[in-house]
């Protein structure tokens, strides 16, 4: 197995924590991380249900089996709840997106796949909800910048190790700077993925993928004429 491969399987990535004005409450026992994770699975529920605006804390008591004080004692505000939901869901999204490239053989496959995985999984995805609403904060509020960065390194890490294993096996031609490569092609992805959120049925979601592949092609595709998938073989 290739040494890239390895790496995906033996670093499944550490939980971001969001910034906060304070410390919350013990969090450390697995009790309490039980109930961390309760108040974040409702909150995602309630976000994927009625959206970010109809999300209170007391319905996240409530949907969560708590009261408001106890979510409280663990969280600081409703920022830092909804903050750490994306830091949950993005550790999830990780685990699960690294044992599935795992499984994949070959450049292009592995990258088809992977920007299967990074694109929304529907118009109320409340991962990219949540993506929107830390955006539009990281302006004015550089701990959120930050931490949504740290966020965004596994995202590259992984499409970097993709990149490297299929230029090794010949599938690619690499770019001349693999690390501007994520960048560009993450922003990308990011552009197309708002698009799509914003046209939904007019941009359909097997449109946005090929639109991906087609720039990945443009930039990767070998000079030898390695043959690349056709629009019609990827993830729909």
């Amino acid at each position: 197995m290739e040494q890239a491969q390895h790496r995906f399987a033996a670093d499944p990535a550490a939980r971001v924590t969001a910034p906060a004005l304070r410390r919350g409450g013990p969090g450390s026992t697995a009790q309490g991380r039980r109930s961390r994770d309760r108040v974040l699975q409702a909150s995602v529920d309630l976000i994927a249900e009625a959206g970010i605006d109809q999300v209170r804390v007391a319905k996240i008591a409530r949907r969560a089996g708590m009261s408001p004080g106890q979510v409280m004692y663990y969280f600081t505000s409703k920022e830092n709840i909804l903050l750490e939901a994306l830091a949950w869901l993005e550790h999830e999204d990780t685990r699960r997106r690294r044992a599935a490239l795992r499984r994949i053989d070959g450049g292009w496959r592995q990258l088809a796949r992977f920007v299967d995985l990074f694109l929304p999984a529907s118009p109320v995805d409340p991962s990219w909800l949540l993506w929107i609403e830390a955006w539009a904060r990281a302006p004015h509020n550089p701990a959120v910048s930050s931490f949504l960065d740290e966020l965004m390194l596994p995202w590259r890490q992984d499409l970097a190790q993709i990149v490297e294993r299929g230029a090794q096996q010949g599938a690619f031609q690499p770019p001349d700077a693999i690390g501007d490569f994520t960048i560009r092609f993450c922003a990308l992805l990011d552009g197309l993925a708002i698009f799509h959120l914003r046209y939904v049925p007019s941009l359909p979601r097997h449109r946005v993928a090929e639109l991906a592949m087609d720039a990945a092609r443009a930039e990767l595709t070998t000079a030898t004429g390695a043959a690349s998938p056709s629009p019609a073989t990827l993830p729909s």
